[in-house]
């Protein structure tokens, strides 16, 4: 197993680099936890001007100058309740695809990773079990929360309070055997294992997750 760990990181990275042509500066990925190294990223991500909120077009570039593309996530035609996004590497190559739908029972989201050149695939569905419990548990309090924050002036609460569960478990089958996780999302930060997935899928799950 060759883990990696990272995390994608907004706002104040974005303003730290020129976004290429027909495209805004939208974030990075660094390694880590997102609290050291923030001068050298992994990778600069730059969102394409055009894109929508449901169907976003990236372009990851590395943060060594000179600048080069690591790789590109656009969106394709796809089912009625899914979005199929393409990832292609620097050359253009097509490297595999990112499809976002429902889970079986329609419930939760379900991220789908097909490596295009293993033919091999990882699923994850957005939050746990136990989370989502937790989450329902607590929903008949929110009126009374959102009043108080009323009461107080904050006509803005946080957006953690409202937050549904987004721990997310990439697992994929390998030779017949037990599931393996390829990618893990917990607590803002991301472990792969790139044995078992391509870190150019890997960045690009992590930016449309984030998206």
């Amino acid at each position: 197993m060759t883990e990696i760990t990272f995390c994608l990181c907004l706002e104040e990275f974005a303003q730290q680099f020129t976004a290429l042509p027909d495209h805004e500066a939208w974030g990075a990925l660094q390694t880590g936890n997102g609290r050291i190294a923030a001068e050298s990223p992994l990778a600069r991500i730059h969102r394409h001007g055009g894109s929508d909120d449901h169907e976003p077009t990236f372009a990851l570039t590395t943060a060594a100058e000179p600048a080069h593309t690591w790789c590109t996530v656009t969106p394709q035609a796809g089912a009625h309740s899914q979005t199929v996004f393409a990832v292609h590497d620097g050359s253009g190559h097509l490297i595999g695809r990112i499809i976002h739908g429902r889970s079986p029972l329609k419930i939760r989201q379900a991220w789908r990773i097909e490596d295009a050149l293993n033919q091999r695939s990882a699923v994850a569905y957005k939050g746990n079990i136990r989370g989502w419990i937790s989450y329902w548990a607590i929903s008949p309090i929110w009126a009374i929360m959102a009043l108080v924050f009323l009461l107080n002036g904050d006509l803005h609460p946080s957006g953690s309070l409202w937050s549904k569960p987004h721990r997310a478990r990439w697992r994929m089958r390998v030779g017949g055997g037990p599931r393996k996780t390829a990618l893990d999302f917990n607590t803002g930060r991301y472990r792969a294992d790139t044995g078992l997935l391509d870190v150019h899928l890997a960045h690009a799950q992590a930016a449309l997750y984030g998206a």
